[in-house]
């Protein structure tokens, strides 16, 4: 295996880049699946750059990272707003 890619710059800024984009829909207040599918498609694209600017193993890796840390920000969202509706209703 050649992890040649984690000296490489350019991968930092497409992980970095493609991590934002992941995190981004879990800072609105009503998320929407018009969000959530433009995020999706944006970091499908900042991959596939990652893909062909360092390579597959790269890419794998980035897309496993940022579907991780989406889905990560996403369930913490959700488990935040459901004790926020929780707590309203039981103090009302």
């Amino acid at each position: 295996m050649n992890m040649e890619f984690f000296s490489d710059p350019a991968w930092w800024g497409l992980l970095s880049c493609a991590l934002a984009t992941a995190i981004v829909p879990a800072f609105f207040q009503k998320i929407r699946f018009s969000v959530l599918a433009t995020a999706a498609l944006l970091c499908l694209a900042i991959v596939t750059a990652m893909y062909f600017v360092t390579g597959a193993l790269s890419a794998i890796t980035g897309s496993v990272l940022t579907l991780f840390a989406g889905l990560t920000a996403l369930t913490f969202t959700f488990v935040i707003s459901g004790i926020n509706t929780m707590l309203k209703k039981r103090y009302r």
